[in-house]
């Protein structure tokens, strides 16, 4: 396989040799040769390899290879989500939970009929956002029901998920995901990331059984707990399962002997009644009585509800923070729920799909069209990267990335970026001169892919754009890793002296 890696950096080496003898292009020249003698060190040689790096000053394109060729881009497909966001809905545009009524309460604050909390996509149901309190989260529509009068709800709960149509997960993710918490399920009433967390206490001797349990509602699942308690200073190790159709939740692994707590995120189910809960007890914890568990109430329920939509009255509201915040928190940590609940509500509006997620999936053709990309270069299938269905060209990422640069929205896209050496995905790479607070890049991540897309500025002043995605990248123990040789690329970008004349 290494005679392919030669092929490529002598195909490298001989696109370079046709340019002019200038000294602009005899640098850019020496930088194709120094990228392709790093695909030829790469630790694997059965990687394939996509880039095109390209000069936003002058539109050139400096690098490229295999630049039309469909990738599996893992989270780079954020790219695409949030340009979309931003360019649909707006920067300014926010997403609204809502409680209703449909009765008034009686003299001694009984509500006869249900509370009815309606969903509408706001990833931000969550304590970080809110001073790290579930308090704070539900204070304005607990405060409004006091308001209300309403000491006791008999009517129960309602839980509104019906502004999203479809599925509770991106089409494409994996079964063996779905448990995890970056595999979460979505719904416009989501809460907490939809994530519980998992607490595992090791028992009392190697060998013993470790305790599990969900936090802050033991019931919320059943836990199939098969965790054991290693040697004392051994790294903890868990796996989480759920079987497709099942509620269960399998742990597997095993954690030291005298060592901490571990928490681990898990996934629930059913994210709207997950939200529910929560609020309920919200309700409760100040003295406000809801009877029986939350109900679900989904797109496919609406049509039937009693009493109708006409006689339900909205007694408040919550706003969430504006999109082009919300495309920050979702590109910086590169967060999957986040993105899927952006691209649904982008769909959200349109009645002809199916399924709201492709409502929002036929918006992307336009958003290519205006960026100038080839409708063949890109096609998605959901919008945080977790499916390995989706295909993206490196081409189509460079000119959209250029493309956003001009957009309206430009500051918002580029202050949502991860930052080298400074923030989100990218806090721990590039943390040295040239690339640190150089490096402005989206990261990807599944196994055996590896995908960065972004900007950087040479040591010229020449403000660049790349494209890089690695597929079939397999770990070794010799050589550089596809990741590292990844960084490397673009480090030899920040350091060159090139020019476009």
């Amino acid at each position: 396989m290494l005679s392919r890696y030669r092929a490529l950096a002598a195909a490298w080496i001989g696109f370079a040799g046709l340019l002019s003898a200038s000294g602009s292009d005899a640098d850019i020249a020496a930088l194709q040769r120094q990228w392709a003698a790093r695909l030829v060190r790469t630790e694997s040689a059965g990687t394939l390899w996509a880039a095109q790096v390209v000069s936003l000053r002058s539109g050139r394109v400096w690098i490229e290879t295999n630049a039309a060729l469909r990738m599996v881009p893992a989270s780079n497909t954020k790219l695409i989500t949030a340009a979309l966001a931003l360019d649909r809905l707006g920067p300014t545009h926010r997403r609204t939970t809502s409680l209703r009524i449909a009765s008034a309460p009686d003299a001694s604050g009984r509500l006869p009929g249900p509370l009815r909390l309606v969903g509408g996509g706001d990833p931000t149901l969550a304590p970080r956002y809110h001073g790290g309190s579930w308090e704070q989260v539900w204070k304005p529509l607990v405060d409004a029901v006091k308001q209300a009068g309403i000491r006791r709800v008999d009517g129960g709960l309602l839980c509104d998920e019906g502004r999203f149509r479809g599925p509770p997960y991106g089409s494409g993710w994996a079964w063996e995901d779905l448990a995890e918490g970056y595999g979460a399920a979505v719904s416009a009433l989501s809460a907490g990331d939809n994530v519980a967390t998992l607490v595992v206490t090791p028992g009392g001797s190697v060998g013993a059984p470790a305790k599990v349990r969900l936090d802050p509602f033991p019931d919320l699942l059943p836990v199939q707990a098969a965790v054991t308690t290693a040697p004392s200073g051994s790294p903890p190790s868990l796996q989480l399962l759920r079987l497709p159709g099942s509620s269960q939740l399998q742990v597997r692994g095993r954690v030291p002997l005298g060592g901490e707590r571990v928490l681990e995120n898990a996934s629930v189910p059913a994210p709207a009644v997950w939200a529910g809960r929560l609020f309920q007890q919200a309700l409760r914890d100040a003295g406000i009585e809801v009877a029986g568990s939350p109900l679900l109430l989904t797109a496919e329920d609406r049509p039937r509800l009693q009493p109708a939509e006409s006689s339900w009255r909205e007694i408040a509201s919550m706003a969430s923070p504006p999109v082009g915040d919300l495309v920050r928190e979702m590109m910086k940590p590169s967060q999957n729920l986040h993105a899927q609940l952006l691209l649904l509500a982008v769909g959200e509006a349109a009645s002809e799909a199916t399924t709201t997620e492709a409502a929002g999936l036929a918006r992307v053709p336009e958003l290519l069209k205006s960026a100038g990309i080839e409708p063949g270069d890109v096609f998605l299938e959901e919008g945080s990267g977790l499916s390995r269905k989706n295909l993206v060209t490196p081409r189509a990422l460079v000119r959209l990335l250029a493309h956003m640069r001009r957009h309206p929205a430009s500051a918002v896209w580029m202050a949502s970026l991860p930052v080298g050496g400074v923030d989100g995905t990218l806090r721990h790479r590039f943390t040295e001169p040239p690339t640190k607070g150089n490096v402005r890049a989206k990261t990807g991540t599944l196994q055996h892919v590896q995908a960065l897309s972004g900007y950087v500025t040479n040591a010229a002043g020449e403000p660049l754009v790349f494209s890089i995605l690695a597929n079939g990248a397999l770990a070794s123990k010799s050589g550089a890793s596809p990741r590292a040789t990844l960084d490397a690329l673009v480090a030899d970008l920040a350091a060159s002296t090139a020019r476009s004349d």
